[in-house]
């Protein structure tokens, strides 16, 4: 069950702390968002530039639901601590240089690698300059109208998990200055959420801009920039103004209460959610039409509640359901979400390497689009699942673990050897460390 197995088991390792269920959930959705790729290369999915009028077509092309739940997972997990030192005025702070040389231990080297092989393998011949390597490589190829680099095609995130990652502190410095006012830690919470709701309004106003009938052909790209996004961070942030809440709290609040009597309900709000982002009525997005601005504000707003209702009877005290835990905690589903990360970086190069696309098969390599169909469904996820686990393992067991075990706590153990005060030096307790709320080391898609 979900709440009583993320307490289980004793605490003081990376390993034990994590949570399954939510290990689970990042595995789900990097497969869904596999799928979704494939799906669209294969041909197969109803795109609005070459729609497939059948029930498989709308069900895949739904699927890019399964992305903002890792920004919602990062926005709550990440905050939890800024928010329980505003609402509780307990706990400690991470510090600033450790908390930043841990996401970028997390996060930066295996994009690089990603980077690399990509260039190398895939456009080769569009070699132009230094530059066609420094600008993945600083994580701004997103932020700079260039040509696309084969292979990097959904990395757009990783410079919007970084940047996140960047303003954080900086942000819940200004949810403090907001919420310090109030006199209880309930007034305190109302008053977080008055900033983090502006943050939503944010996202919906970007994506509104970027869409625009009469600019979305000239700004439709600004679209991939993290304002677009940091509405579903904001979302994972209230969250965690919640949990922080109802740790002091008489009772848990309403939303919890809830989601502890009806976890299944939340997931069929979900569900809901998901095949209402299905059938677009409003327009297809992306047409440069009034029709297609609703749909996406109104797709916007979809991907926002599924992601809320997926997590929150996962992380809610008191939740509990035997078929989550089912679905989600068991191993398999587990060790995908620990290297999700890696098939999130990796899939769509092998789109690439099944369609034959790029230097190494000497092709100047196209849009994926340009070759859509050309492979069938079947065939193509099979490739492309084998190849990204492969090399999602790979990543994980000779990179990323490695260098997370050897140079994540570098400014922790800075810090002991100079008697500061760190979090790190006392070690959590079997409480602290099984919360869903407590520091993990996030597996984002990016």
């Amino acid at each position: 069950m979900a709440s009583r197995n993320v307490r289980k088991g004793a605490a003081g390792t990376a390993e034990k702390r994590r949570v399954p269920v939510l290990d689970g959930l990042r595995g789900l959705c990097a497969v869904a968002v596999l799928v979704y790729h494939v799906a669209y290369t294969a041909g197969v999915s109803n795109h609005y530039a070459d729609p497939r009028d059948n029930l498989w077509g709308y069900l895949t092309e739904g699927m890019g639901v399964f992305l903002p739940p890792f920004f919602v997972l990062s926005g709550m997990l990440l905050y939890r601590p800024f928010a329980r030192r505003t609402v509780t005025g307990t706990g400690s702070l991470p510090r600033k240089g450790s908390f930043f040389w841990r996401r970028f231990v997390r996060i930066v080297p295996a994009f690089w690698v990603l980077v690399i092989a990509s260039i190398l393998l895939l456009d080769y011949d569009k070699i132009d300059g230094v530059w066609f390597f420094l600008l993945p490589l600083l994580m701004i190829h997103f932020f700079v109208r260039t040509e696309w680099i084969t292979g990097l095609d959904p990395t757009w995130t990783v410079p919007t998990e970084m940047l996140f990652y960047l303003a954080l502190p900086g942000i819940a410095w200004v949810i403090h200055k907001v919420a310090q006012g109030g006199a209880t830690p309930a007034r305190r919470a109302r008053r977080m959420f008055v900033p983090l709701a502006v943050l939503v309004l944010v996202g919906i106003a970007w994506t509104a801009y970027c869409f625009l009938p009469s600019t979305a052909a000239d700004v439709w790209y600004l679209s991939f920039w993290p304002f677009g996004y940091v509405g579903y961070f904001a979302g994972g942030m209230a969250l965690a103004v919640l949990l922080s809440y109802a740790e002091v709290a008489p009772r848990p609040p309403a939303l919890f209460r809830w989601a502890a009597k009806w976890p299944m309900g939340f997931w069929l709000l979900a569900l809901l959610a998901y095949l209402a982002n299905v059938p677009h009525p409003f327009g297809e997005p992306g047409m440069g039409d009034w029709g297609a601005l609703v749909q996406q504000i109104v797709l916007h707003v979809l991907f926002l509640v599924f992601s809320l209702c997926v997590v929150i009877p996962l992380v809610a005290p008191g939740a509990e359901s035997r078929t989550m835990h089912l679905l989600l905690a068991n191993r398999p589903m587990a060790f995908l979400g620990r290297i999700s990360y890696g098939i999130y970086l990796w899939h769509v190069f092998f789109i690439h390497v099944v369609l034959h696309n790029g230097s190494m098969f000497g092709k100047t390599a196209v849009n994926s689009g340009m070759l859509r169909g050309t492979v069938g469904f079947l065939e193509m996820v099979s490739l492309v699942l084998l190849g990204t686990l492969i090399t999602a393992l790979a990543s994980h067991y000779v990179l990323e673990e490695p260098l997370n075990r050897r140079l994540r706590g570098l400014f922790d153990r800075g810090a002991r050897g100079e008697g500061g005060s760190t979090s790190a030096r006392k070690p959590p307790s079997a409480e602290d460390g099984h919360k869903p709320g407590a520091e993990q080391d996030v597996l984002t898609p990016a």
